[in-house]
């Protein structure tokens, strides 16, 4: 389901890679071997060298110690054997972050936080069996390729917003020193450089309305990954991990336009499902 919410990115990617081919080379079947390769370049996120690099850049990761994998290794053995998996296939690392967390990312990468490494064992080991989950799913190796798949799309609006929102700065000093015509003629730029982009690729349009459902996507497979992990008998410990969360938050509702685009469901909701599979 996340495939097809994220095709709008994909197809307006490779609009923006056809584009800058023409405008580099004029013949047309040089412009189609360049999306072409574009498209397969898609294959470098298999490969685990690549795969370790970018989640580097996309998390502030690190290798653990050698007390820490003392620490992780067993547990993540013990959940791959509750699984049926096979342990060596992938690679554990440490995020460098204080919060209470852990991610799947591309096909091999498993990460939990410092703080994480502090829980019990069994707690631990239920956090990583969801993230098992995620990884038996797909759904990490999903994401890892809609991120890379959506980085000349996302280049080109960050290079048009940067440019409208030089071009209304400049219209505001033009107001400021009573300039109303060069203020007027800052914010007709602006949407002419919006209206441009939206003509050359209409399919941006389509990034922003279909936002909601790839987070509704998201929120599925971290449903599916909470019953994979209960599949595995860590149903019981993952909702006591969570129920620990939930006690953190204070009960704060978040508003319904944070709620829309949340990759997580609420922790409440995660918890009563789980409850309700046993």
């Amino acid at each position: 389901m996340g495939v097809v919410f994220g095709l709008p990115g994909f197809v307006s990617s490779l609009v923006v890679v056809g584009l800058l081919a023409g405008l580099v080379w004029s013949a047309g079947w040089v412009v189609w071997v360049v999306a072409v390769l574009w498209v397969l370049s898609g294959a470098v996120t298999f490969v685990p060298s690549v795969e370790a690099l970018l989640a580097k850049l996309m998390f502030d990761m690190r290798p653990p110690t050698t007390v820490e994998m003392t620490r992780l290794r067993p547990l993540w053995e013990s959940v791959c054997v509750a699984a049926s998996a096979n342990s060596s296939k992938y690679s554990l690392w440490v995020e460098q972050s204080k919060e209470l967390n852990a991610f799947a990312a591309g096909g091999r990468t498993v990460a939990v936080t410092r703080r994480a490494l502090e829980l019990p064992p069994r707690a631990l080991e239920a956090i990583l069996a969801h993230e098992l989950g995620h990884h038996l799913s797909g759904h990490s190796r999903v994401s890892l390729l809609a991120w890379w798949y959506e980085l000349p799309a996302q280049g080109a609006i960050w290079l048009v917003t940067t440019a409208m929102r030089l071009v209304l700065a400049v219209g505001r000093v033009f107001a400021r020193f009573g300039s109303s015509a060069g203020a007027l003629a800052a914010t007709l730029l602006s949407l002419l450089l919006l209206a441009g982009l939206i003509a050359l690729n209409p399919w941006l349009l389509l990034m922003p309305l279909l936002s909601p459902l790839l987070a509704w996507s998201r929120r599925l497979g971290e449903y599916r990954a909470d019953a994979t992990a209960a599949g595995f008998g860590y149903g019981p410990d993952l909702v006591n991990v969570l129920s620990g969360w939930l006690a953190a938050e204070h009960a704060v509702r978040r508003p319904l336009r944070v709620r829309m685009l949340a990759s997580h469901p609420a922790t409440a909701d995660r918890i009563r499902r789980l409850r309700a599979s046993r």
